[in-house]
C-alpha cells in the first residue's frame, strides 16, 4: 500500500508540473479515490504467516489499522471523495477452493470468516475517519454481500448456466499459479 502511496506522490508532482500548483490540487481534491485492502492479506498471509501471532480478530483489527493509517495519508495528500471496498469472500474464490476447498472444491469458511471480522471493524471505523478528516467523503463499499449472493445464487442474476464447483474443470495451470480459471 505504501508504494502506491509514494506513487501516488510522483504523480501529483507530474501533474503539477503539467496543469500548475493550483489547479493540480483541484484535480487531486475533487478526484473520487477507490481503495481496496485486505484481500491479498485474508488470501495468502494470515493462514501462511500470520497465524501464528494474531487469532482472527487481532489481525483483522491490524488490517483495518493498516488501511485506516492509508486513508488517512492520502487525505494529506490531497484526497477528499474516498470510497474503501471490503474484502469479498475470499474463501469462494476459486484459488483458495481449489487449495484449500478439498475434492469439491467449497468455500472455505475460515477465510471467509476473517473477510467477514475485517468488513465488520472497518465499516465501524471508517464513519468515524470520516468525522475527524476536514472536507472529507469515506464511504465503505460492501463487496463481500454482492459478491457472496452472486455466487450462492448465480440465477438470481441470469447466469443460470453456471457449473457447480464439483462439476467446473479447473484450468490445467491453476497448479502453477494464483489466478484460477473456471471453464
Amino acid at each position: 500500500m505504501w508504494d502506491e502511496l509514494e506513487l501516488f506522490k510522483e504523480y501529483q508532482g507530474k501533474l503539477k508540473a503539467i496543469a500548475g500548483e493550483a489547479k493540480a490540487v483541484e484535480i487531486v481534491s475533487e478526484s473520487f479515490y477507490i481503495v481496496t485492502a485486505g484481500s491479498n492479506d485474508v488470501a495468502n498471509t494470515y493462514f501462511t504467516v500470520r497465524k501464528a501471532q494474531y487469532d482472527v480478530p487481532s489481525y483483522a483489527e491490524f488490517l483495518v489499522q493498516t488501511a485506516l493509517h492509508f486513508i488517512k495519508d492520502l487525505h494529506s495528500l490531497g484526497a477528499r471523495k474516498i470510497a474503501v471496498a471490503g474484502v469479498p469472500p475470499m474463501g469462494c474464490v476459486p484459488y483458495i477452493r481449489t487449495v484449500y476447498g478439498g475434492f469439491q472444491r467449497e468455500c472455505v469458511p475460515l477465510f471467509n470468516h476473517l473477510a467477514e471480522t475485517f468488513n465488520s471493524k472497518l465499516s465501524m471505523e471508517l464513519p468515524k475517519l470520516n468525522d475527524s478528516l476536514p472536507g472529507s467523503k469515506i464511504v465503505y463499499i460492501d463487496v463481500y454481500t454482492i459478491a457472496l449472493d452472486l455466487i450462492e445464487h448465480p440465477s438470481k442474476y441470469g447466469n443460470s448456466g453456471l457449473r457447480s464447483p464439483p462439476e467446473a474443470v479447473v484450468a490445467p495451470e491453476t497448479s502453477r499459479s494464483r489466478s484460477c480459471a473456471i471453464v
